[in-house]
Order: structure tokens, then sequence, then C-alpha cells
């Protein structure tokens, strides 16, 4: 049940992006998908276990550089976008607190 939501989420980010004329990549559904599950791991962590948060956003780090590493910056970017949108969804104080010195 819990992949059939992050697979909906991942359709429902690439239609939206592509009624909006987004360039995609044949990896762009793979990487809305990671980050949705990366962002899944990372609220499930105990806010006071800084060590383990820090563990998983490095993952997430390594997941979106993969996508670059492959030469596939679109999909990094569908990563990035996706994994900031949903956190903002399950967790805005995190995603205040990670976010708020990138703006």
């Amino acid at each position: 049940m819990r992949h059939l939501f992050y697979i909906l989420v991942a359709m429902a980010v690439m239609c939206g992006a592509v009624a909006c004329g987004k360039k995609h990549s044949p990896n762009s559904v793979k990487a809305q998908v990671q980050a949705v599950d990366a962002v899944a791991r990372l609220v499930a962590v105990d806010s006071t276990d800084t060590m383990a948060m820090q563990s998983e956003l490095l993952k997430a780090e390594a997941m979106r550089s993969q996508f670059l590493l492959d030469g596939d910056s679109v999909a990094a970017q569908d990563f990035d976008e996706t994994f900031r949108e949903t956190l903002i969804q399950k967790s805005p104080r995190m995603a205040k607190t990670l976010f708020s010195k990138n703006d």
C-alpha cells in the first residue's frame, strides 16, 4: 500500500510537470519515487537522533548525486523538487529548518 502511495505521488508530480512543459528524463519517475522514499525515511527518524537524521540526509544526497554522475541533471532536479515538496507536506517544521538557509 505504501509503494502505491509513492507511485501515485510521483505520477501526480510528473503529470503536473508535463502540463507545464518541463523537460523530463527517462529517470524522472525513478528520481521522484526515490525522493518520496527518502523523505519517508527521514521523517521516521527520532528528531533527537541527529546522527541518524544526518545519515538519512547523506543517503538522500547520494541518491541525487547518482543522477548527476550519470549525466542526468533533469532527474537530479526532479529529485530535488520532489524531496522539497514532499518534506514540506510531511514535516513543515523540518522543511523550514532544512531549507530556510537556502531561500
